[in-house]
């Protein structure tokens, strides 16, 4: 029988994309339920955060679910292999990957019948390889790494420890409370593994986002499933994971690239600084409507929406699109004043209709 833990909490999705770095969304295969101890949420949390930041490696077949609520956006951003319209290709629907992650490095590989692109990262330098055009992008990763060794903002930091991760975890639980609870399930595998379900369900309020899963293999406490479900669905409408696994070691050699005889090869210049700010989510001032220059926003936590005031016209192709109405967001531009704004943001089109009578 699943055991369940309950807390509060707003927005632990930052906890949820961080994890979702080295996992993804599987099916749960069919079978008798492993039986787990019970952990806490901000407990959970902290293992798996100190799972990745150990050494260890991963393997697996990932398969990655994007549903748009639209019949072929890719047709209506453009011809497929180039701009909007290769990129939504590429992301959206349903798409299958191949990824290796270790301490030597990470690849991340898409094959279809007629193309491949690669993304191959090392200690010295990161890749991104497109069939389509024989091309390949190099960014020097070395060189970004000793800018940020020279960042005084860098300087003496130190890995958390596993009581560090649970205070902080706790602490944000209880501060962003209002806005979502968490729970904490056991039954399900994924990839054939028994994994701890981390359910993240909105609080009552116009959010179209029903819940937000991560799966966290029991054993090494590795995120293996993220899945976002809109209000009222039981199937994802965004999701990314593992339909196979394993941890083995892997050859360092498979995070080596040379471009192909042919290809042309083009450099990325990093950046003369390392970002480092931090995220916030959600407002502890309560107010649900604040201005920013030509930015405004409106509701907090998982009904939080934005309002941008636009510099020129909608191009063609992004107005065919409008009002947008998915299952996890939506979006539409209204005029106010002269000016042109576009709403965006998970909730109903209604709901950004009325924001738009609030705009100046």
């Amino acid at each position: 029988m699943a055991t369940r833990t309950r807390t509060r909490v707003t927005a632990l999705i930052v906890a949820a994309v961080v994890l979702v770095g080295i996992g993804g969304v599987s099916a749960v295969r069919a079978g008798s339920p492993s039986v787990l101890p019970p952990v806490p949420p901000q407990e959970l949390l902290a293992s798996s955060l100190e799972a990745m930041a150990a050494p260890f490696s991963i393997s697996g077949d990932v398969t990655t679910h994007v549903d748009t609520g639209l019949p072929d956006i890719s047709g209506t951003l453009g011809s497929t292999g180039a701009g909007l319209g290769g990129l939504a290709t590429s992301l959206l629907g349903t798409q299958h990957y191949k990824v290796w992650r270790s301490n030597d490095g990470v690849r991340i590989a898409r094959v279809t019948d007629l193309s491949e692109q690669v993304v191959v990262a090392n200690r010295d330098a990161a890749w991104y390889w497109d069939s389509n055009g024989m091309t390949a992008t190099r960014l020097d990763l070395a060189a970004l790494v000793r800018r940020a060794a020279t960042d005084p903002a860098w300087a003496g930091m130190t890995t958390p420890t596993r009581a560090d991760l649970t205070t902080w975890i706790g602490s944000a639980l209880k501060t962003l409370a209002p806005y979502a609870d968490v729970t904490v399930e056991t039954g399900a595998e994924v990839a054939g593994r028994p994994v701890y379900d981390l359910v993240l369900t909105p609080a009552p309020g116009p959010s179209l986002i029903g819940s937000v899963t991560v799966s966290i293999d029991a054993d090494t406490r590795l995120p293996l499933r993220f899945a976002v479900t809109p209000k009222g669905s039981g199937d994802a409408a965004a999701s990314i994971g593992f339909d196979t696994v394993s941890f083995d070691p892997i050859d360092p050699g498979m995070f080596a690239f040379t471009p192909p005889v042919g290809a042309r090869v083009s450099e990325v210049t990093p950046p003369a600084s390392v970002p480092h700010q931090g995220m916030t989510i959600g407002s502890t001032r309560g107010d649900p409507f604040t201005q920013a220059g030509d930015v405004r926003t409106f509701g907090t936590g998982f009904s939080a929406r934005v309002a941008v005031r636009l510099t020129g016209p909608v191009p063609d192709q992004a107005n065919a699109l409008l009002p947008y109405a998915g299952p996890l967001f939506s979006a539409v531009v209204v005029q106010r004043g002269g000016d042109d704004w576009l709403l965006i943001g998970p909730v109903p089109v209604a709901t950004l209709q009325r924001d738009a009578d609030r705009l100046p």
